[in-house]
Parts: structure tokens; sequence; C-alpha cells
């Protein structure tokens, strides 16, 4: 990639010092695929199906949001408190965390749910994974590799994550501060 920033304006009175090269590699392709109707999600690298899980999404009072979502962070440990939202808040402690959404949506290590994975939604929108398979997840991901959740009837919201990946390609490129050519303009997606 080269960037051509000598002497162009960047603004308040300031100018690029030098042109700018990086060579950039695209990572291999690693998807999440979860599916509320089978209580599933299946993992993959590039079109190979790396394992398929058993989950529990979130409840009927709390459902769990599908759409094209983006793992945001990961947190081998972390603390979830709930106390502040009201009646029926909580206080745990959760390993191999994956950050989905702003509002608190991760996929974790959910040990006191693994009788209901694969079977029925008994979490607070999370997607709950046994303890060996959030880890083994926790080992194959990274900040930035897409899921797919389908069929929660609750669809993300725009702007709670990095929902630009949920949007289609005429919205994405009308929301662009660019001129955008024709040729991409008109594209049916990424």
């Amino acid at each position: 990639m080269r960037t051509a920033l000598g002497g162009q304006p960047t603004g308040h009175g300031r100018y690029g010092d030098t042109d700018r090269r990086a060579t950039v590699h695209i990572g291999r392709a690693v998807v999440l695929d979860v599916d509320n109707a089978t209580k599933r999600m299946r993992v993959y690298r590039g079109r190979h199906l790396l394992r398929s899980m058993p989950v529990s999404l979130g409840r009927r009072g709390t459902p769990s949001s599908s759409g094209h979502l983006v793992i945001m962070s990961k947190e081998y440990a972390t603390v979830f408190d709930t106390r502040r939202e009201g009646p029926g808040g909580y206080r745990i402690r959760i390993n191999y965390a994956q950050r989905l959404t702003w509002r608190g949506e991760f996929i974790h290590a959910a040990p006191w749910s693994v009788a209901d994975q694969g079977r029925r939604n008994v979490s607070h929108g999370c997607v709950n994974l046994s303890r060996d398979d959030a880890e083994w997840l926790f080992g194959v991901t990274r900040v930035g590799d897409p899921v797919v959740v389908h069929g929660t009837g609750t669809h993300v919201e725009p702007g709670n994550g990095w929902t630009a990946w949920d949007q289609s390609w005429p919205t994405y490129v009308r929301g662009s501060a660019l001129p955008v050519p024709t040729d991409l303009a008109l594209r049916r997606g990424p």
C-alpha cells in the first residue's frame, strides 16, 4: 500500500512530510456461524468446517442479536456486573469472553448452562459455550473475525458494536465521506 502524503494538507495548517508505504497481508478467513434454530455454532476456516458446538443464546426477555457481528475484543478473564441494571442483576467471573456488542453481548464459557446448550436459550443475550469449547474457540479467533447469528428474532441495532459489517453494500457506500467510483457503488457486496 502506498499513501501519497508528502506535501498534502492534513488540516490546521499542517502538511504530510513524506509518502508512506506498507505491506499488508490478508489473514486467514475464520467465520463463526451461530444458528438459533439448531442451537449450534459452526466455525469455519475458509470453507473448511473446523468444529460444530452446541450453544445457548439469549432467553425470551434478553434475546441475542441476529446479524453480522464482529469480535471486538477478547478477555481471558473478566467480571460481568449487571447489578446496576435493576432487579435480577448479578456479578460473575467469566472466562474466554469475546465481545460482540457495546451493550454486553459476548461469546463466553458458561459451565452452568452446559445442560441447556444445544437445547434451549437461557442466557442474558450472550452466546454460551462449554468451558472446553470456549477455550478452543478463544485460541482460534482474532479480533475482527466475523460472527453471523441467525434466527433470534432481534436484529443488532446500528451502532451497537462494529455494525458497519451488518449494512448492505449500497447503504455502506452511501455513508462514505469520499466520492465513490461508479464501479464500486454498483457492487453487490464487499
